[in-house]
């Protein structure tokens, strides 16, 4: 079972992720940017997440009018409308997580074997996924 990774509330609606474990059980991690002198951490504000949902209903909501009948209520559009969180937790993940690949090694295919490379991003996706559900819940008690 992943475990939850360590996540603390900056701001009123700001959160940091921080990856410390991670960085220091990572046999590679001599080559990376990032370590005990300088963990990595990433910063997530209720406001992006918010903000992402809205893109997504948005979104759904101009193909859904396109397609359905025009008698159709703006209200039963807005009920057909489904948010995939998961897609919202993947783009971050890919934004702010997987574009640092260089810096850190772990999660370079190209620098380390892919097969640990996938594994150990594997495993840091799983706990990011989790935690930034976690996330979500306290963002939407908030809003």
């Amino acid at each position: 079972m992943p475990k939850i990774l360590n996540y603390s509330i900056v701001g009123l609606e700001d959160y940091t992720i921080g990856f410390n474990d991670y960085c220091s059980l990572c046999e590679i991690q001599q080559f990376c940017k990032w370590g005990k002198d300088e963990p990595f951490s990433i910063n997530i504000s209720c406001g992006d997440l918010n903000r992402a949902k809205e893109k997504v209903k948005f979104e759904q909501l101009q193909k859904l009018q396109k397609t359905e009948d025009v008698s159709v209520s703006y209200e039963e559009l807005v009920k057909k409308v489904k948010i995939n969180l998961q897609g919202i937790i993947s783009e971050i993940w890919k934004g702010k997580i997987k574009a640092l690949k260089e810096e850190i090694r772990c999660l370079n295919s190209r620098k380390i074997d892919p097969m640990l490379v996938s594994q150990q991003g594997q495993d840091w996706w799983q706990d990011f996924n989790v935690t930034m559900k976690v996330i979500n819940t306290e963002c939407e008690k908030i809003s």
